[in-house]
């Protein structure tokens, strides 16, 4: 196998869609108590009690009435009020929680990256969240596109410079008269 071909497969294998949805500062309350043991295991092993049970996601609904699961593989970021430069917005970066706590003064989140001190955020400075989830459907649109526009751009590219088939041709070049009797080949 070629190398170009090997780098168009791996980008098309890793190329995924997500959509990022605006949740109300109201509906992050929904949020509080969330805690993921098994996440929390692979962050710190031992103080841990198995076979307890805990609530491992949360709906929340966006600002157009939708709703979506929050778990502990759910980027969020916290978004502050709209301000003028738009690059001055308060925003924190988008992290993965495996512990959420809210009330009417503050969020605090604790990060499933290990080493990474709890996020903790004044409700004062919070106009909405940012929620982003996977799209399987949009990847594989988007994927498929991609493989038939790359097959069909090989194969068109195989059958314009294909060199005649040695009946008397010269070798090499675009044999116009002998396009419609092609056949693809593989």
């Amino acid at each position: 196998m070629r190398p170009c071909a090997v780098l168009i497969a791996v980008s098309l294998l890793s190329s995924s869609c997500t959509t990022t949805y605006a949740i109300p500062r109201s509906e992050l309350t929904r949020l509080d108590g969330f805690k993921d043991d098994n996440a929390a295991i692979l962050r710190e092993l031992g103080d841990v009690m198995l076979n307890r049970p805990n609530d491992r996601r949360r709906a929340v609904r966006d600002v157009d009435g939708e709703t979506h699961q929050f778990t502990a593989d759910t980027p969020l970021a916290l978004v502050g009020p709209p301000v003028e430069p738009e690059a001055a917005r308060f925003q924190t970066e988008e992290q993965r929680f495996i512990q959420v706590a809210v009330d009417a003064t503050r969020f605090q989140g604790v990060p499933l990256k290990p080493d990474t001190a709890p996020l903790v955020v004044p409700m004062a400075q919070v106009d909405h969240g940012r929620l982003r989830e996977f799209s399987l459907g949009k990847t594989l649109l988007l994927t498929g596109g991609i493989g038939i526009a790359v097959l069909a751009s090989v194969v068109t590219l195989g059958l314009l410079l294909d060199p005649t088939d040695g009946d008397g041709g010269d070798g090499g070049g675009i044999d116009f008269d002998r396009l419609p009797d092609h056949r693809l080949r593989f």
